[in-house]
């Protein structure tokens, strides 16, 4: 750790040596506090996390670094660290990155580094906090010429199931050395990769290639298909296919997954399941199983004269287990604009989902933006669930009444209702809970949460992750510079 702080600090100091009308300070601040407790805590108590990232540029050369910190009454959860530092150049034909960095191969397949802004991750085991990242620690570089590009990777992908309290030895256990090329010719683009994986399980090697492009103006395509070298068995396949005729647009896509977890989990496959931004749909989605899962997805849209829009979607997904559990999807969303430009949707959800005990899964809901002037407006949702669980029946509610003011202001109420006897032994449980939202400015930004909130899982482009259940208060600033 010693050795990390001294090389950014030794980067930035010596790029601030430099000329300053060349180069320039660049920053952002999230900080968090918490006074509550999760349903299994028994008392409430304070928290406070905060994440500080502090960039510098000078003409191609850019350093970074990243200080995370959170503490509470727990002496064991509590940590003030270092967790990212960097150094890039950037060149017309090269490009060159030490430290951390995002990667991703293909669509994922092999290797998906991300970071999702403003998400902070809490494992029930832990009880520590961090932010919701996966990077990669080591060295990347690029190559650019007219029609090909070559890429070369080394470093230990993090898991970030372990919070920054853990070492490294612990949070960065898989080492990968990969390569990816790719070569464009008539519209189209031909790519290979291979990447090795080094643990204490031992040594694998995968090779991956893929075939993207345009057929005609309204098709285009991709398709990845990546192996063990080792172990034939041991594949992923993808590929899309995207039709657009004026207003009507069709894509499908399909997937066969096959012992395709590497390492710690670093590579992310194509979920091909449909991500909704609806409460009651986005928490009980299907995830992804790379270890065994094959199946489709058609989505259509059609844009009408007066631009309200019609969305079908049509998932399938077959999981091998010795059991075969196969989850189907067909949804329905209708979103329009009256003529005093007030927009809603309307969305149907019919799903059978027998990997999580839920036969004829029903969801549906309304949401609505009411204009009331030129700067505000009043919104309003409300979603209902229901399934069968063994011959008992469930159900899952959830009402929001908002009110936003000139960008500024976001004021909102949510309740939602369950009578699940996996959240509760009562007859039904309730979560009430408010939030405001005040922009200070363009760079500065406070958000206050009170009352209850419910968890479960959550999806966002397409990673899931658990958010736990919260009742206490919250306060949150994020800040840039």
């Amino acid at each position: 750790m010693k050795n990390k702080i001294v090389f950014c600090a030794v980067a930035i100091l010596f790029l601030c040596g430099t000329q300053r009308g060349f180069a320039q300070f660049y920053g952002s601040n999230l900080l968090e506090t918490q006074y509550g407790k999760l349903p299994t805590d028994s008392i409430n108590f304070a928290t406070g996390y905060d994440r500080a990232l502090l960039g510098y540029t000078y003409k191609r050369f850019t350093a970074g670094i990243t200080l995370e910190q959170y503490y509470t009454r727990y002496e064991d959860r509590n940590y003030t660290k270092f967790t990212q530092y960097s150094l890039k150049h950037n060149s017309n034909i090269l490009d060159v990155t030490l430290g951390n960095f995002n990667e991703t191969i293909g669509r994922g397949i092999l290797l998906r580094s991300f970071e999702f802004p403003g998400a902070i991750l809490e494992d029930q085991g832990y009880r520590s906090r961090n932010y919701f990242i996966r990077d990669v620690q080591g060295l990347s570089a690029k190559l650019k010429l007219k029609d090909f590009t070559t890429k070369v990777i080394w470093g230990k992908p993090l898991n970030n199931v372990f919070p920054p309290n853990q070492p490294n030895s612990v949070r960065r256990i898989d080492e990968i050395k990969a390569i990816y090329s790719d070569y464009n010719f008539k519209k189209q683009t031909l790519g290979a990769s291979f990447l090795s994986l080094d643990n204490d399980k031992g040594t694998s090697n995968y090779s991956m290639f893929t075939l993207s492009g345009v057929i005609s103006p309204k098709i285009n395509y991709y398709t990845e298909i990546a192996n063990d070298i080792e172990n034939s068995s041991t594949h992923a396949y993808y590929g899309n296919i995207n039709f657009t005729f004026d207003n009507l647009g069709i894509t499908a896509e399909v997937k066969d997954y096959n012992n395709f977890l590497l390492g710690s989990g670093f590579n992310e496959v194509p979920a091909l399941i449909k991500e909704h931004s609806y409460r009651v749909l986005n928490r009980s989605t299907h995830v992804v199983q790379p270890i065994n899962e094959s199946g489709y997805q058609i989505e259509i849209y059609y844009t009408f004269p007066d631009s309200s829009i019609l969305t079908l979607n049509n998932a399938l997904a077959k999981n091998d287990f010795d059991i075969e559990y196969t989850f189907q999807e067909y949804f329905a969303e209708y979103s329009f604009s009256t003529a005093a430009h007030h927009d809603f949707k309307l969305f149907l959800d019919y799903a059978q989902d027998p990997f999580k005990d839920q036969s004829d899964r029903i969801s549906t809901g309304v949401y609505a933006d009411w204009k009331i002037s030129e700067t505000s407006s009043f919104k309003t949702e409300y979603e209902f669930q229901y399934f069968d669980r063994g011959g008992v029946n469930v159900q899952n509610q959830v009402l929001t009444l908002g009110y936003a003011l000139k960008s500024k202001w976001v004021v909102s109420l949510v309740s939602e209702l369950s009578n699940d006897s996996f959240l509760t032994d009562k007859s039904w449980k309730t979560w009430l809970g408010g939030n405001l939202k005040y922009q200070i400015n363009s760079e500065n930004h406070l958000q206050l949460f009170a009352g209850q909130r419910r968890g479960g899982p959550a999806c966002n482009a397409g990673i899931c992750y658990e958010v736990l259940d919260y009742e206490g208060v919250e306060l949150r600033w994020t800040t840039r510079f």
